[in-house]
């Protein structure tokens, strides 16, 4: 009978503390601030990217180094063509102007091309910023540049960090920051 209490005991008490979650709206728990994490080259870094930007619903605003990743491109697209208000600011130097510039023209002059803001920054020796922020409350960043080799071939990471309006706020300002220095991208098309 004594080996019974303690085990009644733990049980009332774990019971009592995970009813209320079994009780709570499902949407009051995605409003709660929570954190993501995708690696490269295993393919969790860019699914976690894509969904992202997917998840979208009013605003994304994508800042950039190299700017050739052919899936982000369409997922950029496919979200300005549901309505999503999509700028993105990118490295001139590296899309324009290195050995890796013809694609990284080609993907900003299609998103130019698609109705999308897009800016490329001379300003610095690189603007090497690699973040997106989604409808002014998630956030991703990492190491991964939008790139196919950072997708495939790259050790890299990804981290989103969703519901946390203050944080998106500051990077929104960062963003803007650099917006404000860009010049427009031209279709070429």
């Amino acid at each position: 009978m004594r080996t019974q209490r303690p085990f009644a005991l733990v049980l009332t008490v774990a019971l009592a503390a995970i009813t209320p979650l079994a009780n709570a709206n499902p949407d009051a728990l995605q409003d709660e601030r929570r954190i993501e994490v995708g690696f490269s080259p295993e393919g969790s870094a860019q699914a976690l990217i894509l969904s992202t930007l997917k998840a979208a619903t009013s605003s994304i605003r994508l800042s950039a180094y190299v700017f050739t990743n052919p899936e982000v491109t369409s997922a950029l697209i496919a979200a300005k063509q549901r309505g999503v208000d999509v700028a993105v600011v990118a490295d001139h130097r590296s899309n324009f102007e290195d050995r890796r510039g013809e694609a990284g023209r080609h993907a900003l002059s299609l998103l130019a091309k698609s109705g999308i803001p897009t800016r490329t920054v001379d300003a610095y020796t690189i603007h090497h910023d690699k973040f997106f922020v989604v409808d002014g409350v998630a956030v991703e960043t990492g190491s991964f540049n939008f790139t196919a080799a950072a997708a495939r071939k790259n050790s890299e990471n990804a981290l989103v960090v969703w519901n946390d309006p203050d944080l998106a706020q500051r990077y929104l300002n960062h963003w803007k920051s650099r917006w404000d220095q860009g010049r427009a991208v031209q279709s070429n098309y």
